[in-house]
């Protein structure tokens, strides 16, 4: 699958201005974090492409992903920085971060949780592993609108040192009343004429916002911070309507 060519996910993914990205998390840090950052935690990290940027401005990096070739290569390609970071194989749904971390952060949807009690297990973990005060970032992870709405403009194709590569998500509802639906992502390769298909099909759990505030509220260990849409902390949301790339911050307490 991809998720064994780091090297073809970075091209997939290379449009990303990480640089923005990283200073919009720093922004929520510093609004928000009732602590020191210190050390932060990506969850999903696959390639790492921000423990370069999160370096310079200070913070030590741990990424946490269940697939070893991305963490190789995570770890060659950074393997200059200092302090060095570290990386963790292990599932998201339950795992343990040897390291108390400052800010803990997951991006482009990637939380792939399949029932309420996965998403128990998760949280578990992450408070387990987050200092008190310290704040989790989750992107895209809270579906504020159907995910079915945006299923007509995932397509795109991509170009990088005479690789180009076409990926395409479709998604396909599974069981409306459990909220499972399903991704697939379909990635065409042409590496300088050498042509490769993957296709990868995940299985997820819709969380929508007031499932998720329930579930926060019934939580000893977490507050709700705030959610903003579109990576833009001047545009709090205050409805589901027009909202296709949420941001949601919660904090660590007692």
């Amino acid at each position: 699958m991809l998720y064994d060519y780091p090297e073809y996910y970075e091209i997939v993914f290379s449009f990303r201005d990480i640089p923005q990205e990283v200073a919009f998390l720093y922004a929520c840090i510093d609004s928000f974090s009732h602590i020191p950052v210190g050390c932060v935690l990506e969850i999903a990290c696959g390639p790492a492409p921000h423990a370069g940027e999160l370096a310079a401005r200070g913070y030590h990096y741990i990424g946490l992903d269940i697939n070893r070739n991305m963490l190789d290569h995570a770890a060659y390609k950074w393997r200059h920085l200092s302090p060095r970071p570290q990386f963790l194989q292990a599932n998201m749904v339950s795992f343990d971060c040897d390291q108390k971390v400052d800010f803990a952060y997951v991006l482009l949807g990637s939380l792939y949780l399949n029932s309420v009690e996965e998403m128990t297990n998760h949280f578990d973990s992450v408070a387990h592993a987050l200092n008190r005060g310290g704040l989790y970032f989750l992107d895209w992870c809270i579906q504020c609108s159907n995910p079915l709405l945006h299923n007509d403009d995932n397509a795109y194709t991509i170009e990088q040192d005479g690789v180009e590569i076409e990926s395409e998500f479709a998604i396909k509802l599974l069981d409306p009343a459990s909220q499972m639906y399903e991704e697939v992502w379909t990635v065409n390769v042409n590496d300088h004429g050498r042509h490769r298909v993957f296709e990868m099909v995940e299985r997820n759990k819709a969380i929508l916002p007031g499932e998720f505030m329930k579930f926060l509220q019934a939580r000893p260990d977490f507050e709700f911070v705030g959610w903003w849409k579109d990576w833009d902390l001047q545009h709090p949301i205050v409805s589901n309507a027009d909202v296709s790339r949420p941001v949601v911050l919660i904090r660590r307490i007692d």
